[in-house]
């Protein structure tokens, strides 16, 4: 496969200026000290002398890089996701590979024509309608304007914004916004596509039909890079990912391990800043709930009895939530775990069967409920402890949002199954299935 984007040895530097602190400064000598600083400015720019200010008036500098020394290679046809925390420059990425901002060192190289969408209304003139900023686009991407008519019912049927078509674009609203520009840069044919979260302002059926696009368009053979702060677009979407920290690469590959790696990273630092009750096992220090039903404590159960909040893929373990009843009554409680992956994904809510629920008398109680072993994938976990009751329409008595903090952990003792794939296996869930292989009759 040819390459489409090489960028070597790429730095991005920036100069940032800081106020020299003076606590004992009164307000009336700070507006005096801003007036003489524009003043001087002012001065300088009519071509007289300008004032020279104090020495103990000049502000301190410092660079800082956004992107420093990087360097990687996507081929034709790639979708690459890039992921990292805000400020690891990932914005600055792509403002450079869309011509929007200049490198500081290093040389970047593109085949092949460049549409980008890197935030809402990028390109878009706030007095034209959407009909003319379609040919405008179209114009900036150097294509002829029988070109662009050609491909311009296409664009408003994808759009779906027929109706405001003759409407100036600073009256649509963020969503409509999107759409337009997105189904102006994904139809006017480049060959490489560059996306910075802009999707997350759509609704999910739009972002479906936007990666389903995206999708057909990387089968053409052209290529596509997609930031976003969700690991779940990255890896189903996204065959290539880089992790990017603080200007550098951290980690660059299959998709599915650069999101593992950036996962582990981000919990690991949550764990840090929430504190080590988070994972494994919650006491709560005041328990949560309403003058009938609290809830007192959450914990994984291992098989081992292991309290550091991993879970082994081979073996089962159960979620304990410890509660208690306060006072007799009629309520039949339905204790509720919700799951979700790291960053957010819900993977599932589950409650006890009927059979196991009913009114109970006052007291400490304890639910289990068992996770079987190989069903969910490895990786980080958690979960939301409820507790609700149906009896005069749903209400919900107890609820700890953030409840407890667990990994599932492949630590390969068990290969049978994985047939000598040994590299991350993508997904939320693993359920070793039942299959049967024979010849047919």
């Amino acid at each position: 496969m040819t390459i489409a984007i090489h960028v070597e040895n790429l730095s991005k530097c920036y100069t940032i200026a800081h106020q020299r602190a003076n606590r004992d400064e009164s307000l009336r000598a700070a507006l005096e000290r801003g007036v003489r600083s524009i003043g001087a400015r002012m001065l300088g720019r009519n071509g007289t002398q300008a004032i020279a200010l104090p020495d103990d008036e000049t502000r301190p500098t410092e660079d800082f890089y956004a992107l420093n020394d990087i360097s990687f290679e996507v081929k034709n046809g790639e979708r690459v996701g890039i992921i990292g925390a805000n400020g690891a420059g990932k914005s600055t990425l792509l403002k450079i590979l869309s011509r929007i901002t200049e490198p500081t060192h290093g040389r970047i190289t593109i085949r092949g024509r460049v549409s980008s969408l890197l935030e809402v209304g990028t390109g878009f003139h706030p007095e034209l309608t959407g009909r003319e900023n379609i040919f405008l686009n179209g114009a900036i991407l150097g294509m002829p304007r029988t070109e662009i008519r050609k491909k311009f019912d296409e664009i408003v049927a994808f759009s779906e914004v027929e109706r405001f078509l003759d409407t100036p674009v600073k009256h649509y609203s963020s969503g409509m916004y999107v759409r337009l520009a997105f189904s102006v840069s994904a139809h006017l044919d480049p060959e490489v596509l560059i996306l910075d979260e802009v999707l997350a302002v759509g609704d999910a059926r739009f972002q479906k039909k936007c990666m389903n696009k995206m999708r057909r368009f990387s089968e053409e053979g052209r290529t596509v890079l997609f930031v976003s702060h969700s690991a779940a677009a990255i890896s189903q979407f996204c065959s290539t990912g880089i992790y990017l920290e603080k200007g550098r690469i951290k980690k660059l590959g299959p998709a599915q391990d650069v999101v593992e790696e950036y996962t582990l990273q981000s919990t690991s630092g949550m764990e840090e800043e929430a504190g080590p009750e988070l994972v494994g096992s919650r006491i709560l220090s005041q328990p949560a709930g309403d003058d009938l039903i609290q809830i007192e404590a959450i914990e994984l159960v291992t098989p081992l009895g292991s309290q550091n909040g991993q879970a082994p893929i081979n073996d089962p373990v159960s979620i304990r939530l410890s509660f208690r009843v306060l006072e007799k009554t009629d309520h039949i409680f339905v204790p509720n775990l919700h799951v979700r992956t790291i960053d957010g994904m819900y993977v599932t809510v589950v409650t006890p069967p009927g059979g196991e629920v009913r009114p109970l008398e006052a007291g400490a109680y304890v639910a289990d409920c068992e996770i079987p072993a190989n069903l969910l994938n490895n990786g980080v976990f958690t979960v939301q402890a409820a507790i609700t009751s149906f009896n005069r329409g749903q209400t919900v008595h107890a609820n700890v949002p953030n409840a407890l903090t667990f990994e599932v952990v492949d630590n390969l003792s068990d290969t049978t199954y994985r047939n000598g794939y040994m590299q991350a296996i993508p997904g939320v869930i693993r359920p070793r299935l039942q299959w049967q292989i024979g010849a047919s009759a």
